[in-house]
């Protein structure tokens, strides 16, 4: 069987010789935690999860200014948004340096805008399903189909 690496990920050392010391990257358990983001809350991985300094103080932060609940379903929409636009230093730069914004404001902000592409569309007339039906559906151009 060949092996290929998929990833290098640095050794971690804990902080006393009887202490342990992990290595969890929040992108491997985001969408999980999206789902059911009051896990974060009581998860004993929790501050493993936070990948920089920064986004500890933006967990110490959301704790003091939301209500419990609201705290964790931001946090995980922070992580959720930084894993899913590749922007997780320059996230935590900009929401430092303010107070933080409410959950929907921090969409509208950060989650991109798209407009449904105008396709137009025409609806074929019904005979033309009856014909498909029976293997004698042609198209507009007379080629059998």
């Amino acid at each position: 069987m060949d092996q290929t690496p998929v990833m290098t990920l640095p050794r971690v050392y804990p902080p006393t010789p009887a202490g342990r010391a992990r290595r969890i990257d929040y992108r491997h358990v985001i969408h999980a935690l999206a789902a059911k983001p009051q896990a974060f809350r009581f998860s004993q991985l929790r501050d493993d999860l936070l990948p920089t300094p920064q986004y500890q103080q933006l967990w110490q932060r959301a704790q003091q200014q939301f209500e419990p609940q609201q705290a964790c379903k931001w946090m995980v929409s922070v992580l959720r948004l930084a894993y899913d636009y590749d922007c997780e230093s320059p996230l935590a730069a900009e929401l430092l340096q303010a107070p933080l914004p409410e959950l929907n404001v921090l969409q509208k902000r950060f989650l991109p805008h798209r407009r449904p592409p105008n396709t137009p569309s025409r609806q074929h007339a019904v005979d033309t399903y009856d014909q498909l039906l029976n293997g004698r559906w042609t198209s507009q151009e007379g080629l059998h189909v």
